[in-house]
């Protein structure tokens, strides 16, 4: 006899001895205050009136009344049904029917189902003795701890500690409400496995999952399929999330997403977190800012990027530094730092900052641009100020200055003060035709422009300047100490912030550092 017939042989035997124990077991009447046959009903039926007792294996079984099927080793019962299943768990209901040959108990209205704590309530219940497992339908409620469950379709399973939930499912508990499609509920852990679509609803915020746990006696959740945690005026989404309600901190694995739907702003990245509590928010890894305006988004990218509420404050600060990219359809710009401030909706940019704004490239130590109503105002140039714009293929209008503030109308530069120092080329036309080649020094002066092009300049205090023929000067002449022209390394479309390209030599802007610590506050 081979080995595997020897297990098919005994597998086959073990089953049959089982199926016949069953069989043989009968059930057995402990007391009855009163007992009667009922041969309309059969030959070994028997009434049992008043205090029945009846046992069958390890279930003890209890009522007012009941008839006893001895052939078929089946039960009916009536009142006050009391079924005791290995001394631990209690089936309570109104009436009973119970298949011996099978261990299957059917209890019907009122019925109620405890095992220590927990507490299960319906009117539909099925009980398999043999399986030790119970399952309801036409709707049912559970109370374990702080919790209240109910739901149309569920199966208790005692030996696991374990309810399965189906269809619409409510939990309610005194901190939030949670509505499901499917969850299972560990009675002792007091964990939810979500398995379906899933909503936790309270006063602070609304978790969304279709995958994942909520740990209801420590208030934490890991959510892993098309997850979010919506707040007051965040929106928290990722692959997985672990959030902690006591402490408000959720941390995002791959696809981190922080949505501020007040400010507008959306920060992504492979890895963040954010605390509901704080509003202290970080992302790495890609990491990536949509500022949304109401015409354009401005995406930017930056090795990280910060939320960092202000202290005596009720606003906060963005930051993002090393390496900082961002494009918009109507600015470009490099830089190593960059804070925006809520406050007063400014952004700033630091050490060697480069802004591309139209055909202008502009350039100085620090940068800080200027939004009213999400449309750009005024930009300042701080510390050697650079502006180079082309005036066709071979020539560039140049604007230098200590300081320089240029203004902006409909996202296009309209004026430029510069203050200390002001240099300027530029090519004046008539016609479009260009007729030579303006050079102009003098300590502050404003530029004009129209259609992206110099209309007019005022120079202030002790100005000198000389207009020459195009080509007739030598290149030193026509270009200010300092220009550079950075266009190949200017973002052309939202995926080049991305692209890594170092910045070349910059002579003329040097680092420094503002009032702004980046790093862990």
């Amino acid at each position: 006899m081979t080995l595997r017939t020897f297990l098919l042989l005994a597998i086959l035997t073990t089953s049959f001895e089982f199926s016949f124990s069953q069989q043989k077991s009968k059930v057995q009447v402990l007391h009855a205050n009163k007992g009667e046959g009922r041969k309309e009903l059969g030959p070994n039926v028997r009434l049992l009136l008043g205090n029945v007792e009846l046992k069958h294996q390890n279930t003890h079984m209890f009522c007012d009344s009941a008839y006893v099927y001895q052939d078929s080793n089946y039960v009916e019962a009536y009142h006050n049904i009391h079924i005791i299943q290995n001394d631990s768990i209690h089936l309570y209901g109104d009436y009973l029917t119970y298949v011996g040959s099978i261990g299957l108990a059917k209890v019907r209205q009122n019925v109620k189902v405890e095992k220590q704590d927990i507490i299960l309530y319906t009117d539909f219940m099925d009980f398999d003795r043999i399986k030790n497992i119970g399952y309801y339908y036409n709707g049912g409620e559970v109370l374990s701890g702080d919790n209240n469950l109910i739901s149309d379709w569920g199966y208790y399973y005692p030996d696991y500690n374990e309810v399965h939930f189906k269809d619409s499912v409510v939990v309610t508990n005194p901190k939030y409400t949670i509505f499901s499609d499917t969850l299972i509920y560990n009675t002792v852990s007091e964990v939810s496995s979500i398995l379906g679509p899933t909503f936790i609803v309270s006063d602070d915020n609304i978790i969304y999952s279709e995958d994942g746990y909520y740990d209801t006696m420590h208030d934490k959740a890991k959510l892993q399929k098309n997850s979010y945690i919506q707040g007051k005026e965040q929106l928290l989404l990722g692959d997985t999330i672990f959030y902690d309600r006591n402490d408000g901190m959720g941390e995002v694995f791959s696809n981190f997403e922080l949505h501020d739907t007040t400010n507008h702003i959306i920060i992504k990245g492979d890895y963040g977190y954010y605390n509901e509590k704080t509003e202290y928010a970080l992302a790495t890894d890609m990491a990536q800012l949509l500022q949304i305006y109401r015409t354009d988004t401005l995406f930017l990218h930056a090795d990280t990027l910060k939320a960092v509420p202000l202290p005596q404050d009720t606003s906060k600060i963005l930051q993002a530094y090393y390496n900082v990219k961002f494009f918009r359809k109507d600015m470009q710009g490099r830089c190593d730092s960059m804070v925006y401030d809520f406050r007063d909706s400014t952004n700033t940019f630091y050490n060697t900052p480069i802004l591309w704004a139209q055909n202008n490239q502009m350039t100085a130590q620090t940068i800080k641009l200027y939004t009213r109503n999400q449309a750009m105002y005024k930009a300042d140039l701080i510390n050697s100020a650079f502006v180079v714009a082309p005036d066709d293929s071979i020539f560039y209008n140049q604007i230098k200055g200590r300081n320089m503030t240029g203004y902006f109308r409909d996202n296009d530069i309209y004026k430029i003060d510069v203050d200390g120092n002001g240099q300027t080329v530029y090519y004046p036309k008539d016609d479009q035709l260009t007729i030579g080649v303006n050079r102009a020094e003098s300590s502050s002066l404003t530029i004009h422009l129209k259609n992206r092009a110099i209309s007019g300049i005022m120079l202030k205090g002790d100005p000198s300047g000389n207009l020459n023929p195009p080509l007739i000067l030598p290149v030193e002449d026509v270009r200010l100490q300092g220009f550079i022209w950075l266009d190949e390394i200017r973002p052309k479309n939202k995926m080049d912030i991305f692209r890594k390209i170092g910045l070349p030599e910059m002579t003329e802007v040097t680092k420094v550092y503002d009032d702004y610590k980046f790093g862990d506050e």
